[in-house]
Protein backbone atom coordinates (compact mmCIF):
# COMPACT_ATOMS: atom_id res chain seq x y z
CA UNK A 1 0.00 0.00 0.00
CA UNK A 2 3.09 1.92 0.45
CA UNK A 3 6.40 2.02 -0.77
CA UNK A 4 9.24 2.14 2.40
CA UNK A 5 12.29 3.20 1.67
CA UNK A 6 14.72 1.25 3.56
CA UNK A 7 17.35 3.19 5.47
CA UNK A 8 19.78 0.90 6.74
CA UNK A 9 20.85 1.93 10.32
CA UNK A 10 22.95 -0.34 12.23
CA UNK A 11 23.23 -0.69 16.08
CA UNK A 12 25.87 -1.72 17.85
CA UNK A 13 23.86 -3.71 20.97
CA UNK A 14 25.10 -5.09 23.88
CA UNK A 15 25.37 -8.54 22.27
CA UNK A 16 27.12 -7.46 19.27
CA UNK A 17 24.32 -8.17 16.64
CA UNK A 18 23.49 -5.82 14.11
CA UNK A 19 20.48 -5.09 12.10
CA UNK A 20 18.53 -2.91 9.17
CA UNK A 21 15.39 -0.88 9.77
CA UNK A 22 12.81 0.23 7.02
CA UNK A 23 11.60 3.69 7.46
CA UNK A 24 8.68 5.16 6.12
CA UNK A 25 5.87 8.00 6.01
CA UNK A 26 2.60 8.38 4.58
CA UNK A 27 0.36 11.82 4.55
CA UNK A 28 -2.87 12.44 2.99
CA UNK A 29 -4.51 15.21 2.72
CA UNK A 30 -8.49 16.17 1.82
CA UNK A 31 -10.07 19.35 0.67
CA UNK A 32 -13.55 19.35 0.22
CA UNK A 33 -13.94 22.70 -2.29
CA UNK A 34 -17.35 22.54 -2.23
CA UNK A 35 -20.39 20.71 -0.04
CA UNK A 36 -23.79 20.39 0.67
CA UNK A 37 -24.90 21.73 3.87
CA UNK A 38 -28.62 22.10 4.92
CA UNK A 39 -28.37 26.15 5.02
CA UNK A 40 -25.72 26.59 2.76
CA UNK A 41 -22.62 25.38 1.15
CA UNK A 42 -19.95 25.60 2.67
CA UNK A 43 -16.17 24.32 2.60
CA UNK A 44 -13.83 21.89 4.68
CA UNK A 45 -10.67 20.67 4.94
CA UNK A 46 -8.92 17.58 7.13
CA UNK A 47 -5.55 15.52 7.57
CA UNK A 48 -6.32 12.49 6.80
CA UNK A 49 -3.07 10.53 8.03
CA UNK A 50 0.72 11.85 8.64
CA UNK A 51 2.32 8.22 9.49
CA UNK A 52 5.56 7.01 10.25
CA UNK A 53 6.33 2.99 9.95
CA UNK A 54 8.98 1.12 11.05
CA UNK A 55 10.24 -2.05 10.65
CA UNK A 56 13.06 -4.77 11.32
CA UNK A 57 14.78 -8.02 11.73
CA UNK A 58 17.40 -9.37 14.36
CA UNK A 59 18.86 -13.29 14.31
CA UNK A 60 19.05 -13.78 10.96
CA UNK A 61 15.41 -13.32 10.60
CA UNK A 62 14.19 -15.53 13.94
CA UNK A 63 13.40 -12.07 15.60
CA UNK A 64 11.39 -9.06 14.54
CA UNK A 65 9.36 -6.35 15.14
CA UNK A 66 7.08 -3.27 13.87
CA UNK A 67 5.96 0.05 14.89
CA UNK A 68 3.54 2.60 13.62
CA UNK A 69 3.27 6.24 14.86
CA UNK A 70 -0.06 8.35 13.89
CA UNK A 71 -0.75 11.76 14.22
CA UNK A 72 -4.54 11.06 14.38
CA UNK A 73 -6.23 7.33 14.60
CA UNK A 74 -10.49 6.90 14.44
CA UNK A 75 -9.29 4.83 17.59
CA UNK A 76 -7.78 7.49 19.70
CA UNK A 77 -4.48 5.63 20.11
CA UNK A 78 -1.71 6.96 18.36
CA UNK A 79 1.18 4.54 18.92
CA UNK A 80 1.76 0.95 17.39
CA UNK A 81 4.01 -1.62 17.17
CA UNK A 82 4.40 -5.55 17.38
CA UNK A 83 7.52 -8.09 18.19
CA UNK A 84 7.34 -11.35 16.66
CA UNK A 85 9.40 -14.73 16.29
CA UNK A 86 10.10 -17.26 14.13
CA UNK A 87 12.20 -20.57 15.14
CA UNK A 88 11.06 -21.97 12.09
CA UNK A 89 9.68 -21.78 8.43
CA UNK A 90 6.72 -23.45 9.82
CA UNK A 91 6.05 -21.26 13.13
CA UNK A 92 5.50 -17.66 13.82
CA UNK A 93 4.38 -15.98 16.90
CA UNK A 94 3.41 -12.30 17.12
CA UNK A 95 2.92 -9.80 20.38
CA UNK A 96 0.70 -6.72 19.72
CA UNK A 97 -0.82 -4.90 16.79
CA UNK A 98 -0.75 -3.06 13.46
CA UNK A 99 -2.03 0.13 13.61
CA UNK A 100 -5.86 -1.29 13.01
CA UNK A 101 -5.24 -2.52 9.18
CA UNK A 102 -6.02 -5.99 10.41
CA UNK A 103 -4.71 -9.65 9.74
CA UNK A 104 -5.88 -12.53 7.57
CA UNK A 105 -8.65 -10.42 5.74
CA UNK A 106 -9.93 -12.27 3.34
CA UNK A 107 -12.51 -9.95 0.84
CA UNK A 108 -10.51 -9.27 -2.35
CA UNK A 109 -11.55 -6.87 -3.98
CA UNK A 110 -14.64 -6.29 -2.24
CA UNK A 111 -12.87 -4.16 0.97
CA UNK A 112 -10.29 -2.18 0.65
CA UNK A 113 -9.11 -3.53 -2.53
CA UNK A 114 -12.20 -1.74 -4.14
CA UNK A 115 -11.19 1.55 -4.09
CA UNK A 116 -7.05 1.09 -2.87
CA UNK A 117 -5.20 3.99 -1.72
CA UNK A 118 -7.98 6.40 -2.73
CA UNK A 119 -10.11 4.57 0.11
CA UNK A 120 -7.97 6.65 2.87
CA UNK A 121 -8.70 9.85 1.04
CA UNK A 122 -11.78 12.05 1.16
CA UNK A 123 -12.33 11.74 -2.48
CA UNK A 124 -14.61 8.24 -2.14
CA UNK A 125 -16.66 6.75 0.61
CA UNK A 126 -15.31 3.56 2.19
CA UNK A 127 -18.76 2.62 4.11
CA UNK A 128 -20.36 0.24 2.10
CA UNK A 129 -17.47 -2.04 3.09
CA UNK A 130 -17.43 -1.25 6.79
CA UNK A 131 -19.88 1.32 8.86
CA UNK A 132 -22.69 -0.08 8.11
CA UNK A 133 -23.07 1.11 4.57
CA UNK A 134 -23.11 4.42 2.67
CA UNK A 135 -27.17 4.73 2.72
CA UNK A 136 -27.67 3.38 6.30
CA UNK A 137 -29.70 0.45 5.71
CA UNK A 138 -27.55 -1.91 8.02
CA UNK A 139 -25.53 -3.95 5.42
CA UNK A 140 -21.59 -4.32 4.90
CA UNK A 141 -19.47 -6.09 2.24
CA UNK A 142 -17.76 -7.38 5.56
CA UNK A 143 -21.26 -9.14 6.47
CA UNK A 144 -20.16 -11.76 3.70
CA UNK A 145 -16.54 -11.69 3.76
CA UNK A 146 -13.91 -11.63 6.91
CA UNK A 147 -12.19 -8.36 7.26
CA UNK A 148 -9.62 -9.52 9.37
CA UNK A 149 -8.55 -9.30 13.01
CA UNK A 150 -8.86 -5.81 14.08
CA UNK A 151 -5.08 -5.30 14.13
CA UNK A 152 -4.82 -3.78 17.52
CA UNK A 153 -3.33 -6.30 20.40
CA UNK A 154 -3.32 -9.67 20.50
CA UNK A 155 -1.57 -12.94 20.81
CA UNK A 156 -1.37 -14.52 16.95
CA UNK A 157 -0.19 -17.82 16.05
CA UNK A 158 0.62 -18.86 12.23
CA UNK A 159 0.63 -22.21 11.75
CA UNK A 160 2.04 -23.64 8.30
CA UNK A 161 2.03 -27.27 8.08
CA UNK A 162 2.06 -27.57 4.53
CA UNK A 163 3.09 -25.44 1.61
CA UNK A 164 -0.63 -25.48 0.28
CA UNK A 165 -1.84 -24.79 3.91
CA UNK A 166 -1.59 -22.20 6.71
CA UNK A 167 -3.51 -22.13 10.07
CA UNK A 168 -3.93 -18.59 12.09
CA UNK A 169 -5.13 -18.14 15.48
CA UNK A 170 -5.95 -15.05 17.47
CA UNK A 171 -5.70 -14.99 21.38
CA UNK A 172 -7.02 -12.25 23.07
CA UNK A 173 -5.00 -12.16 25.75
CA UNK A 174 -4.80 -8.50 25.78
CA UNK A 175 -8.03 -7.82 26.61
CA UNK A 176 -7.49 -10.00 29.97
CA UNK A 177 -10.04 -11.23 31.86
CA UNK A 178 -11.15 -15.08 32.54
CA UNK A 179 -8.73 -17.40 30.69
CA UNK A 180 -12.07 -19.37 30.02
CA UNK A 181 -13.50 -16.40 28.26
CA UNK A 182 -10.06 -15.95 26.27
CA UNK A 183 -10.25 -19.16 24.92
CA UNK A 184 -14.24 -18.55 23.89
CA UNK A 185 -13.11 -15.45 21.44
CA UNK A 186 -10.70 -17.07 19.99
CA UNK A 187 -10.47 -16.47 16.39
CA UNK A 188 -8.93 -19.32 13.92
CA UNK A 189 -8.82 -19.62 10.03
CA UNK A 190 -7.64 -22.29 7.73
CA UNK A 191 -5.94 -20.88 5.07
CA UNK A 192 -5.32 -22.83 1.76
CA UNK A 193 -3.66 -21.47 -1.35
CA UNK A 194 -4.24 -24.13 -4.12
CA UNK A 195 -3.52 -24.19 -7.90
CA UNK A 196 -6.78 -22.54 -8.59
CA UNK A 197 -7.65 -20.38 -6.15
CA UNK A 198 -7.32 -19.53 -2.34
CA UNK A 199 -10.28 -20.88 -0.19
CA UNK A 200 -10.49 -20.22 3.53
CA UNK A 201 -12.96 -20.76 6.40
CA UNK A 202 -12.57 -18.84 9.53
CA UNK A 203 -14.57 -18.85 12.97
CA UNK A 204 -14.13 -15.83 15.36
CA UNK A 205 -15.13 -16.66 18.88
CA UNK A 206 -17.04 -14.95 21.26
CA UNK A 207 -18.72 -15.75 24.92
CA UNK A 208 -21.70 -17.46 23.88
CA UNK A 209 -24.20 -15.64 25.85
CA UNK A 210 -26.97 -14.10 24.85
CA UNK A 211 -26.66 -12.14 21.73
CA UNK A 212 -22.80 -12.74 21.40
CA UNK A 213 -21.71 -15.75 19.53
CA UNK A 214 -19.39 -17.02 17.33
CA UNK A 215 -19.23 -16.10 13.43
CA UNK A 216 -18.20 -17.95 11.05
CA UNK A 217 -16.90 -16.94 7.30
CA UNK A 218 -16.36 -18.99 3.91
CA UNK A 219 -14.26 -17.25 1.68
CA UNK A 220 -13.49 -18.39 -2.43
CA UNK A 221 -10.99 -16.52 -4.28
CA UNK A 222 -9.54 -17.33 -7.78
CA UNK A 223 -7.16 -15.55 -10.72
CA UNK A 224 -8.39 -16.28 -14.04
CA UNK A 225 -6.31 -14.18 -16.72
CA UNK A 226 -7.81 -10.84 -16.98
CA UNK A 227 -10.51 -11.72 -14.63
CA UNK A 228 -10.59 -12.36 -10.72
CA UNK A 229 -13.08 -13.28 -8.48
CA UNK A 230 -14.28 -13.05 -5.01
CA UNK A 231 -16.90 -15.13 -3.09
CA UNK A 232 -17.99 -14.87 0.51
CA UNK A 233 -20.71 -16.12 3.19
CA UNK A 234 -20.92 -15.03 6.46
CA UNK A 235 -23.09 -15.65 9.34
CA UNK A 236 -23.42 -15.40 13.20
CA UNK A 237 -24.79 -18.62 14.91
CA UNK A 238 -28.13 -18.20 16.31
CA UNK A 239 -28.21 -16.18 20.23
CA UNK A 240 -28.90 -18.00 23.13
CA UNK A 241 -32.87 -17.53 23.22
CA UNK A 242 -33.05 -18.79 19.70
CA UNK A 243 -33.42 -15.88 17.85
CA UNK A 244 -31.60 -16.28 14.30
CA UNK A 245 -29.13 -14.00 12.91
CA UNK A 246 -29.32 -12.88 9.16
CA UNK A 247 -26.75 -14.17 6.61
CA UNK A 248 -24.48 -12.47 4.31
CA UNK A 249 -23.71 -13.74 0.99
CA UNK A 250 -21.18 -11.41 -1.29
CA UNK A 251 -19.44 -11.64 -4.97
CA UNK A 252 -16.70 -9.45 -6.12
CA UNK A 253 -15.00 -9.41 -9.49
CA UNK A 254 -12.30 -7.40 -11.04
CA UNK A 255 -11.61 -7.27 -14.99
CA UNK A 256 -8.67 -5.40 -16.39
CA UNK A 257 -6.80 -5.04 -19.42
CA UNK A 258 -4.07 -2.44 -19.97
CA UNK A 259 -6.50 0.66 -20.85
CA UNK A 260 -9.10 -0.12 -19.00
CA UNK A 261 -11.26 -2.08 -16.42
CA UNK A 262 -14.06 -2.23 -14.37
CA UNK A 263 -14.44 -3.69 -10.33
CA UNK A 264 -18.16 -4.91 -9.25
CA UNK A 265 -19.36 -6.17 -5.80
CA UNK A 266 -22.73 -6.95 -4.36
CA UNK A 267 -24.01 -8.38 -0.94
CA UNK A 268 -26.83 -9.39 -0.02
CA UNK A 269 -27.76 -9.60 4.01
CA UNK A 270 -31.26 -12.12 4.60
CA UNK A 271 -32.95 -14.50 6.55
CA UNK A 272 -32.34 -12.92 10.08
CA UNK A 273 -35.34 -12.46 12.65
CA UNK A 274 -36.55 -9.04 11.19
CA UNK A 275 -36.96 -11.11 7.54
CA UNK A 276 -35.82 -7.71 5.87
CA UNK A 277 -33.69 -8.39 3.10
CA UNK A 278 -31.13 -5.77 2.29
CA UNK A 279 -28.51 -5.72 -0.55
CA UNK A 280 -25.81 -3.85 -2.02
CA UNK A 281 -24.46 -3.59 -5.32
CA UNK A 282 -21.33 -1.02 -6.78
CA UNK A 283 -19.65 -1.05 -10.20
CA UNK A 284 -16.77 0.82 -10.68
CA UNK A 285 -15.22 1.06 -14.31
CA UNK A 286 -11.99 2.76 -14.68
CA UNK A 287 -10.14 4.17 -17.73
CA UNK A 288 -6.31 4.19 -17.89
CA UNK A 289 -5.66 7.70 -20.29
CA UNK A 290 -2.07 7.95 -19.65
CA UNK A 291 0.88 6.90 -17.79
CA UNK A 292 0.07 8.92 -14.81
CA UNK A 293 -3.45 9.41 -15.82
CA UNK A 294 -6.44 7.39 -14.63
CA UNK A 295 -10.30 8.04 -14.70
CA UNK A 296 -13.18 6.58 -12.08
CA UNK A 297 -16.51 6.08 -12.09
CA UNK A 298 -18.25 4.27 -9.36
CA UNK A 299 -21.87 4.49 -9.12
CA UNK A 300 -24.01 1.85 -6.48
CA UNK A 301 -27.30 1.05 -4.86
CA UNK A 302 -28.19 -0.48 -1.39
CA UNK A 303 -31.58 -1.93 -1.14
CA UNK A 304 -33.89 -2.46 2.12
CA UNK A 305 -37.25 -4.49 1.49
CA UNK A 306 -38.30 -4.99 5.01
CA UNK A 307 -41.08 -7.76 5.80
CA UNK A 308 -43.47 -5.29 5.85
CA UNK A 309 -44.02 -1.32 5.60
CA UNK A 310 -42.15 0.27 2.75
CA UNK A 311 -38.78 -0.13 0.95
CA UNK A 312 -35.87 2.05 0.97
CA UNK A 313 -33.67 2.86 -2.19
CA UNK A 314 -30.40 4.72 -1.57
CA UNK A 315 -27.60 5.56 -4.52
CA UNK A 316 -24.35 7.08 -4.99
CA UNK A 317 -22.63 8.60 -7.73
CA UNK A 318 -18.90 9.32 -7.51
CA UNK A 319 -16.42 9.68 -10.82
CA UNK A 320 -12.89 11.14 -10.00
CA UNK A 321 -9.58 11.07 -11.68
CA UNK A 322 -6.38 9.93 -10.19
CA UNK A 323 -3.09 11.94 -11.34
CA UNK A 324 0.37 9.70 -10.31
CA UNK A 325 1.28 6.26 -9.33
CA UNK A 326 -1.13 3.47 -8.47
CA UNK A 327 -0.04 3.03 -5.62
CA UNK A 328 2.73 5.85 -4.80
CA UNK A 329 2.38 9.51 -4.88
CA UNK A 330 -0.83 11.11 -6.34
CA UNK A 331 -3.75 14.14 -6.64
CA UNK A 332 -7.40 12.96 -7.22
CA UNK A 333 -10.51 15.27 -7.21
CA UNK A 334 -13.86 13.83 -7.93
CA UNK A 335 -17.31 14.40 -7.11
CA UNK A 336 -19.66 12.39 -4.67
CA UNK A 337 -23.13 12.27 -4.46
CA UNK A 338 -25.24 9.99 -2.78
CA UNK A 339 -28.84 9.54 -1.06
CA UNK A 340 -30.15 7.22 1.61
CA UNK A 341 -33.25 7.15 -0.18
CA UNK A 342 -36.01 7.95 2.86
CA UNK A 343 -38.49 9.70 1.47
CA UNK A 344 -37.90 13.91 1.87
CA UNK A 345 -33.63 12.69 2.55
CA UNK A 346 -31.25 15.70 0.89
CA UNK A 347 -29.07 14.89 -1.57
CA UNK A 348 -25.43 14.79 -0.45
CA UNK A 349 -22.61 15.71 -2.65
CA UNK A 350 -19.17 17.26 -2.43
CA UNK A 351 -16.03 18.47 -4.66
CA UNK A 352 -13.05 17.00 -2.63
CA UNK A 353 -9.57 16.81 -3.88
CA UNK A 354 -6.98 15.04 -1.99
CA UNK A 355 -2.84 14.66 -1.90
CA UNK A 356 -1.07 11.06 -1.04
CA UNK A 357 2.42 10.95 -0.73
CA UNK A 358 4.88 8.05 0.74
CA UNK A 359 8.34 8.74 1.46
Amino acid sequence: MKKLIAISVVFALVAGVAFAVDLGANVIGTVNVLESNPDDVQSSGTMNRVRIDGSGEAGDGAFGGYYRLEAWHWSGEAFFGNVWWKPLDQFKLILGSNGGDGFYGKEGVTGWMFYQTACDTGVTNPNNTWGGSLYGIGVQTRDAFYGGDGGFDQVRLEIAPADIAKINVVLPFFEGGKTADVFKKTTFQLDLNLDFGNIAVTYVGNMMEGDQQPSIYGYFGGSFGDLSLDVGIGFTLPNEDGTSNPIGIGVGVKYAMDTLGVKFRTVAKLAGEDKATRILADVMPYFVLGDNLTAFVSVGIGMLMPDGGDSQLGWHFNPYIQVGEEWGAKFLAGIKASSSGVEGADVEWSVPIALIVSF
